[in-house]
């Protein structure tokens, strides 16, 4: 009655002392392909993408900046120890009849010392959301465009940056 169930134990004990021995030994084999398959690779220097600037204009067109004042105190607490972090700048392509020209908004951001919350004016008003046209040009050369020269909407970017960089 005790004898077979005790063998059996002792069988299986044997019997998954094999099944390391050979899970040790492909390992090893594994091991020392894996070292043969690096010294057979090469190394490729990585990078990082650059994101594109999403419109440049020609360096050649008269440029004018408007700064927005930032906030004289903390919008969070109150306090006016406010330190400068950077600036977000906002191109639009105008038209003064003849003349091209474009306009950097410059809005700075503060950070304040006591929350360290950062504050910053709001952004201008445009007559496109996220559009690059001022108003006098949106309104006035693109409405000329489209009606009185009878030039479609998706030609018109092209032609009007073709036209300011001459």
């Amino acid at each position: 009655m005790y004898g077979p169930r005790s063998e059996r134990s002792a069988r299986l004990v044997e019997q998954l002392a094999l099944t390391f021995e050979e899970l040790e030994a492909d390992a090893t084999e594994d091991e020392l392909a894996a070292e043969r398959a690096v010294g057979k690779t090469t190394t490729v220097r990585g990078f990082t993408r650059k994101r594109a600037e999403r419109q440049t204009f020609p360096e050649h067109l008269p440029r004018e900046r408007a700064v927005i004042d930032g906030p004289a105190a903390c919008e969070c607490c109150g306090s006016n120890r406010l330190r400068k972090l950077g600036e977000d700048v906002t191109r639009t392509l105008e038209v003064v009849p003849r003349q091209w020209k474009v306009i950097e908004t410059v809005r700075e951001k503060f950070s304040c010392r006591d929350c360290e919350k950062i504050s910053q004016a709001p952004a201008p008003f445009h007559a496109v959301a996220r559009g690059w046209a001022g108003p006098s040009l949106l309104l006035a050369v693109i409405m000329f465009e489209k009606f009185g020269q009878h030039q479609p909407l998706n030609r018109q970017p092209s032609a009007m940056l073709w036209k300011a960089c001459q």
